[in-house]
């Protein structure tokens, strides 16, 4: 039981390696889907999923044998409109198979949005840049100490400079290509929010399969709050359940009507959550893009380290740092080739950025703004 608990709090726990948009995939979207399960299966299990119009001679018994016979077993689909029952051996190929597995289908579906999110979690550090840790400590700056938080924040800084000094022409990490190795943290980053996108387009064509439309369909589920139950069959709630009883040595066969209630509850969950992942798609398409703009454009990059520079009072030389920020007094002192150490703190690697990135998301733009002043006085004094 403990490590049950120990799992889910690791799972729900805060990790600070990430931004909104990938939370919004991988731990709320996935609450999303394991809510949905959950109110499906207590439904199924535990409330009135089925029930089927008996013959008369039925006793309490038999009807309780029928509604779970047909639970268990695949009804089919007969338009109400159509008088004639098919023939019995194409009533297979008109059985729904899918109802009995909503809820499992919800649950791997939930578990497949972590799987993008843990290869993330798994990899970032192999360069030997500690993302989480670095974001953590970021996160848990003791507010009411300065000496304390002066610590913390020298602390970080002096892994982002030993990282930055480590850095090199070949790649860090064993058979990785240099391209790659020299910029694993941002290359994998972006990667996953790319596994993202993926994950959401397999999704949505998962719950097509699933329910048995075609792909022309892919942007509507046929389904809806005004749509036309009766015609579609996608979640029909007047089925048709055959079974046989043995009476006294001969085979009594039976076909029932039974109303399928719980997919009513079906159809709005379904709807809800397919439109729920068509906007998330949207979404994390435009995280996907900013970043890998924001992360592989030189400019992009620059203009991020500047401004966060420019908020500690420091600017590209002595007389324009002065007009831009106002007077301010800088955090740290000038040193005599200030310009020289500027572009140096400017041309800082892509995945330094990253976690400048996280810092900025998950701690605040003042804490980012903290911790690249005191690079930017690492960075400086080392040239002199």
């Amino acid at each position: 039981m403990d490590q049950i608990l120990s799992l889910v709090t690791q799972y729900t726990d805060k990790r600070h390696e990430d931004d909104f948009i990938d939370r919004l995939n991988f731990q709320y979207t996935s609450y999303v889907f394991a809510l949905s399960a959950l109110i499906i299966g207590y439904n199924t299990y535990f409330g009135t999923a089925i029930s089927c119009w008996t013959p008369a001679e039925f006793k309490k018994g038999w009807v309780e044998y029928t509604r779970d016979y047909c639970l268990i077993e695949n009804t089919y689909y007969v338009p109400i409109e159509d008088p004639n029952m098919p023939p019995e051996r194409y009533r297979e190929e008109r059985e729904l198979t899918y109802y009995q597995w909503v809820q499992f289908i919800l649950v791997f579906l939930a578990f497949l949005f972590y799987l993008p999110y843990l290869y993330w979690s798994t990899v970032n550090w192999w360069s030997g840049l500690q993302v989480k840790a670095v974001v953590d400590e970021a996160c848990k700056l003791d507010k009411t100490d300065v000496q304390s938080r002066e610590k913390q924040i020298e602390r970080i800084a002096n892994h982002l400079k030993k990282y930055i000094d480590r850095q090199g022409r070949k790649s860090p990490i064993p058979f990785i290509p240099n391209a790659i190795g020299r910029n694993w943290v941002s290359f994998n980053y972006v990667l996953t929010k790319a596994l993202f996108v993926v994950n959401l387009m397999a999704q949505m064509i998962l719950i097509h399969f699933f329910l048995g439309f075609d792909i022309d369909d892919f942007l509507s589920l046929r389904v809806g709050f005004g749509s036309n139950w009766i015609a579609n069959g996608i979640f029909p709630r007047q089925t048709m359940c055959d079974f046989e009883v043995r009476k006294k040595g001969s085979i009594q066969k039976y076909s029932v009507q039974c109303v399928l209630s719980m997919n009513m509850l079906n159809e709005k969950i379904f709807l809800a959550l397919f439109y729920w992942l068509l906007a998330l798609l949207l979404l994390t398409i435009w995280n996907l893009v900013s970043s890998f703009e924001h992360f592989f454009r030189d400019s992009s990059r620059k203009a991020f380290v500047s401004r966060m520079l420019s908020a500690g009072g420091h600017g590209s030389t002595d007389d324009d740092a002065g007009s831009q920020s106002d007077e301010k007094v800088p955090l740290v002192e000038r040193p005599t080739n200030y310009t020289n150490d500027y572009n140096r703190a400017l041309s800082i690697n892509r995945d330094v950025v990253v976690v400048l990135h996280l810092i900025a998301k998950n701690a605040g733009d003042n804490v980012c703004q903290n911790v690249v002043s005191v690079l930017f006085k690492k960075l400086s004094e080392k040239s002199q």
